[in-house]
Order: structure tokens, then sequence, then C-alpha cells
């Protein structure tokens, strides 16, 4: 067994965020769906046990603190009543856009800081028996709900369609054939920096990020605050950054959500087009 697993570490060329794999297959979440409410939850509740704490230490040390003046110990109370209130502002605006439908700025940037505090949530997430992966899923379907939600007009540009190299040949294939039904950017890139090297060359846009909930999550948290992005996140039955596919009806309806919401679509010449590998582009569009 220890043998085969070691073999699994060796056959692929990891990702960044796949340092550390065991290469135990079997064990690997390949297959993830997870509801919105997931990552939400965790969210209430690390607010929850930070809040217990402090209204702890707020009543271990209340008469300590009436004994400097009864000020202070009126105001530690308003400290907690303000963070509470600080909380259900910014929780509760991500909350009434995914319940009513309406795009809300606030909770553009509350789901920003999300992912920037990703790593601290997983950790919390961790010892509640949710994986890494499954939370990433989560918080990538609310992302992926406000971007399209979101009302504001794209920039003049194209659509740039992302992917790793990690898919197996006939979904890359299957993706550069519907990038160019669409009239869309597609760029195969061989690590998460080219990918991001591309977005600044290219300036799109939107871009729609194919990729598995650690690779999208990182690539959302670097480019998210300056172009719309949507998520789309890949299978993976042989364990990460080998011979993954993705639901093509996610992408189709990634690139409509684009092209109907943004107005964005085609408009370069030919020449101009990010695809890296032209002859395969060629074959593909034939």
């Amino acid at each position: 067994m220890t043998t085969k697993m070691e073999q699994h570490i060796t056959d692929r060329k990891l990702g960044h965020e796949w340092y550390g794999w065991d290469g135990n297959v079997e064990a690997h979440e390949g297959f993830i769906e997870e509801p919105k409410r997931l990552f939400l939850g965790i969210v209430a509740f690390t607010f929850g046990l930070f809040f217990s704490l402090a209204c702890v230490l707020v009543w271990g040390f209340f008469p300590r603190l009436q004994s400097i003046h009864p000020a202070v110990a009126v105001g530690s109370l308003g400290l907690l009543v303000a963070f509470a209130g600080a909380f259900a502002v910014w929780y509760g605006s991500i909350c009434m856009v995914l319940i009513n439908n309406k795009p809300n700025k606030l909770a553009d940037a509350v789901c920003m800081h999300f992912i920037k505090l990703f790593d601290f949530f997983s950790s919390i997430a961790k010892h509640c028996g949710i994986s890494k992966d499954r939370l990433g899923y989560s918080l990538i379907e609310i992302h992926n709900e406000l971007t399209r939600l979101r009302m504001r007009k794209a920039s003049n540009g194209r659509l740039l369609v992302l992917s790793p190299r990690c898919l197996d040949r006939e979904t890359a294939d299957q993706i550069r054939s519907l990038s160019a039904e669409y009239d869309c950017d597609f760029y195969m890139a061989p690590t998460g920096a080219q990918a991001r090297q591309k977005v600044v060359q290219t300036k799109p846009a939107a871009i729609i990020g194919i990729a598995c909930e650690r690779d999208l999550i990182s690539g959302i948290r670097d480019v998210g605050y300056y172009f719309p992005v949507l998520g789309v996140t890949n299978k993976r039955p042989l364990g990460p950054c080998k011979g993954a596919f993705i639901d093509m009806n996610e992408l189709r309806s990634g690139i409509d959500v684009f092209r109907n919401r943004y107005n964005i679509g085609g408009g370069n010449d030919a020449n101009d087009d990010v695809e890296v590998q032209q002859p395969e582009l060629a074959n593909a569009t034939a």
C-alpha cells in the first residue's frame, strides 16, 4: 500500500497547494459538492467562539474594571455590543444577497475578506471534521453567486478561460472547442504563477477559472479585486494534479453569464487570440 501511494506522488507534478499530499487516492475527496451554508455556518461558528470568549473575559474582569472606573466597565459592554452589531451587518449583507438575489457592494467586499481569511476559517473547520477542499467549494459557490448577481458592466475586453495542465486530454479539447464556439480566449496555464502573468498581460474583461478548490481560492484572492471571476471546480478521480475533468455545462453556463450580463465576448482580431497552442485550437474548431 505504501509503495502504491508513493507511486501516486511520483507519477504527477504536484501544484504548490498540494505539497505534502500523502498519495492516498482512495481517501482523496475528488468529487465535491457542498452548499453555501457550509462556509456560512463555519463563519457563524467562529464568531460564536470568539464572542463567547470575549463575554467570559468581560464577565471575569468586570469587577476589576468597575474598580478602575464605572465608565470602563460600561465601555467593555459597549465593545461587546459593537462587535456583535458589526458582525451582524457584515454577515447579514452576504445572507441578504443570497436570499433576495439583489447585489450589494458590501457583500462583495465581505466575500473578498472571506477569501482572504480562508486559511484561518479552514483551520477552524478542520477541527469540525470539514476538509479544506469541502470548505473551499462552498466559498467558491458563494463567490460565484455574488458575481452572477453583480449588475455593473465589465470594462471592454475579452473573456479569458483559464485551465490547469492537470485536465485529461478529452476535457481539454472540449474546453478549447467551447471557447472557440463562444469566441473566448483560452489559456492552459502550466502553473498558477503563469496564469496570473497571463491575466496581467491580456487584461481581460472577465475570467472563468478552472482548477481545484485550493487553486481557485488562491487565484481569486489575487485577481478577484480587479476582475470579475467565476470559478469552475474540477473533479479528480485520480487524485490531485492528474486526470481531472469538469462538468462542461458549468463552463457553458459561466460563459453565458458573462456574455449576457456583462455584454462581452468577441471583438479582437484572430491574431490577438491568447491561446498558446494554436495548432490544437485549430483542430478543435475545424
